[in-house]
C-alpha cells in the first residue's frame, strides 16, 4: 500500500505542475461556457460547494507552523477533487512531504498521512443557504514519527449562508474517532470552525476564520486565521494567509500559501 500512495503523491505533484503550466496561457482562449476553479482553500472552514462535475481539480500549497513550545513543522498539503455530479464529490488529500523539528530530538522528514473523503452537497433549502456533509477516513501512510500510525474516521456537517453587504458565513462541526487515544484520552475529538468571507471584486476575496478542537484528556486548541485569494484566470486561484493561536496549546503562528487549479475534464 505504501508504494501505491507514494505513486499517488507523485501523480499529484506532476498534475499540479502540469496544471500550472497549461492554465496560465489558456486564459486568452478560455471557452466562456467552461467552468471555473472552486477553491476549498484557504480557510479551515469548509463550504458546501463542490467542484465542477466531470472535471479534475487540484489544490496544492505549503505551510509552516510553530511557536508556543510546539514543534516547528513545514508541510506541502494537496487535495485532489473530482465531482461525480452536482451533489457528490470524491476527495483525496494529505501531505506530499512533511518536515518537523521536535524539541531536543533530531529533525524528521518524509511523506504524510492520506485522507479519503466523500462530500455531499444538499439541495438548497432556501435561497442564500447551503448545506453539506463530509465523511472522511485518514489512512496512516505517514513516515515514522510524522503521524499517529492509526486510522481515523470523521463526519463533518457544513452550513453556509449569504449575509448582508456581500458577506458570506460558513460554519462546520466535525467529530473524529481517533485511533490513537490512550490513558485518560477519549477517542472522540470535536472540531468547530466558522469563516466570514467577502468578494472585493472579480479577482480578490478576503476571509477571516475561527477554529478549534476539543477532546477529553487533551488540551483544547483555538486559532484565528486571515487570508486572501486572487483569481489569476478562470482555471487558477492563488491564496495566502496567516493564523495565530488563541491559547498556549495552539501553535503560535501558521503561515501558508497555495493555489487551486482546474486541470481538465476527464469524462
Amino acid at each position: 500500500m505504501s508504494s501505491t500512495f507514494d505513486n499517488l503523491r507523485s501523480f499529484v505533484v506532476v498534475a499540479g505542475l502540469y496544471g500550472i503550466v497549461l492554465t496560465a496561457p489558456m486564459v486568452a482562449y478560455a471557452d466562456q461556457d467552461e467552468p471555473g476553479a472552486t477553491p476549498f482553500r484557504p480557510t479551515v472552514t469548509s463550504g458546501a460547494n463542490i467542484s465542477a462535475p466531470g472535471w479534475l481539480e487540484l489544490e496544492f500549497g505549503g505551510q509552516r507552523l510553530g511557536g508556543n513550545g510546539m514543534d516547528s513543522r513545514n508541510s506541502w498539503p494537496y487535495l485532489l477533487k473530482y465531482s461525480l455530479n452536482h451533489r457528490f464529490a470524491v476527495l483525496v488529500g494529505g501531505d506530499t512531504h512533511v518536515e518537523t523539528a521536535p524539541a531536543q530530538s533530531p529533525p524528521l522528514s518524509g511523506s504524510g498521512d492520506t485522507t479519503l473523503t466523500l462530500k455531499y452537497r444538499a439541495p438548497d433549502a432556501l435561497e442564500g443557504m447551503s448545506f453539506g456533509i463530509e465523511t472522511t477516513v485518514k489512512l496512516p501512510t505517514a513516515a515514522d514519527g510524522l503521524g499517529s500510525g492509526e486510522r481515523d474516521y470523521s463526519l463533518k456537517g457544513i452550513y453556509g449562508i449569504d449575509l448582508a453587504n456581500g458577506f458570506h458565513l460558513d460554519t462546520n462541526l466535525m467529530m473524529t474517532r481517533l485511533g490513537n487515544a490512550t490513558g485518560d484520552q477519549r477517542p472522540n475529538q470535536w472540531a468547530w470552525a466558522a469563516a466570514i468571507s467577502r468578494q472585493i471584486n472579480d479577482a480578490w476575496t478576503l476571509a477571516g476564520d475561527l477554529s478549534g478542537t476539543s477532546q477529553q484528556g487533551v488540551p483544547s486548541t483555538a486559532q484565528f486565521l486571515a487570508a486572501a485569494s486572487y483569481v489569476v484566470n478562470k482555471r487558477m486561484v492563488v491564496d495566502a494567509g496567516i493564523a495565530t493561536g488563541l491559547n498556549s496549546d495552539t501553535p503560535k503562528f501558521t503561515v501558508f500559501g497555495g493555489l487551486t487549479v482546474l486541470i481538465g475534464k476527464i469524462n
